[in-house]
């Protein structure tokens, strides 16, 4: 017995459409594309910085700033205070280190609210334009005996 004709019809549909259902199955199966050359691995952090070698990766300029600090007083215990004598140089009022918020901020109490702890004992200030929190990174490279830009690379 030979099939009638809509039967032939409705076979060939049906066969048309199973074989979009695979075609749509096999491309799933298939290797997703490669990622491109620049991926977020490669680039550098749009805030952040760079310590022998490895990224520590922040969100903001005033993390950049208070975690370079911090590191560096804990690989140097002495450094706070090579660090606050160093600094003393560059302003005239204020400190920029210092023991508590009024020795940062001198006669600016609106200010004190912007100190941030970064080694027992010691705080610094953080109400700095991001240019002066990278000269104060520089000179703290400086003091720890690191090669800004190369040896610490900063991103702010």
């Amino acid at each position: 017995m030979l099939p009638d004709t809509a039967q032939l019809t409705q076979l060939q549909m049906q066969l048309a459409a199973l074989q979009q259902t695979i075609a749509g199955l096999q491309r799933g199966l298939e290797a997703p594309p490669p990622a491109p050359a620049t991926s977020a691995a490669t680039r550098a952090p749009r805030s952040g910085y760079r310590l022998f070698g490895q990224d520590f990766p922040t969100r903001f300029a005033k993390e950049t700033f208070v975690g370079m600090l911090r590191q560096f007083a804990e690989l140097e215990p002495r450094f706070p205070a090579r660090f606050q004598q160093a600094a003393a140089t560059i302003g005239r009022s204020r400190r920029y280190v210092g023991r508590t918020p009024q020795e940062v901020y001198p006669m600016k109490p609106g200010l004190w609210k912007h100190t941030e702890p970064f080694a027992p004992g010691w705080l610094v200030g953080t109400n700095e334009s991001d240019a002066k929190k990278r000269e104060l990174l520089k000179l703290a490279c400086q003091v720890m005996g690191l090669r800004f830009g190369r040896d610490v690379q900063v991103w702010m």
